[in-house]
């Protein structure tokens, strides 16, 4: 009987200890695995509880600050493209965690002609992604500018009643986004 009440206590002890040092590493990636399923899926209620009141989203000097009702602007914007995340490595450090992902979506194939790889640490503040930096990205940026900027010239000359779609981070805008790359496409075949 002392023996259990030791071992009872022990247990006890440890779980309040690792309570108290905030003992979430393996909850941390986790909860970077859950998000990036969550935009896998385009289940914005689900992902929407991953994040905070607001979350950062940083590339080089670049910060968008995105408050809830703005992320799901953005989040509409992006689904339209069918993106789909694949996790490459995950390590936690500290409050943040490192993540190398593979993107991949209409659009970054056609701008890019193949999937993006960024490295990017990602910030947890109580137990929600506060800030998704980007540190480290394998593009081919060049092609990317070439290819993005002939398409908008000619969709301004063929197309004029979708000029602007480049700016319009909208559901409606994503949409003439693909209605203007498959105009595009057909033009070039």
């Amino acid at each position: 009987m002392i023996r259990f009440k030791t071992i009872v206590g022990s247990l006890i002890l440890f779980i309040c200890i690792c309570s108290l040092n905030g003992c979430t590493r393996n909850d941390n990636a986790q909860l970077v695995k859950d998000y990036y399923n969550q935009l896998n899926q385009s289940n914005y209620s689900e992902l929407s509880e991953f994040i905070g009141d607001s979350i950062t989203i940083s590339e080089g000097d670049y910060n968008m600050n995105y408050s809830t009702n703005d992320y799901y602007q953005f989040f509409q914007w992006d689904s339209v493209f069918n993106p789909k995340y694949e996790i490459l490595a995950i390590k936690e450090i500290d409050n943040k965690v490192e993540i190398s992902i593979c993107k991949t979506c209409t659009r970054i194939e056609f701008l890019n002609q193949k999937p993006l790889i960024s490295t990017e640490i990602i910030e947890i503040k109580n137990q929600k992604i506060s800030k998704i930096k980007n540190i480290e990205m394998d593009s081919d940026f060049k092609l990317w500018n070439i290819k993005r900027g002939q398409m908008v010239t000619w969709i301004k000359k063929n197309h004029p009643e979708l000029d602007g779609f480049i700016y319009d981070q909208t559901k409606i805008g994503a949409q003439n986004y693909l209605k203007a790359i498959t105009l595009y496409k057909k033009s070039n075949n």
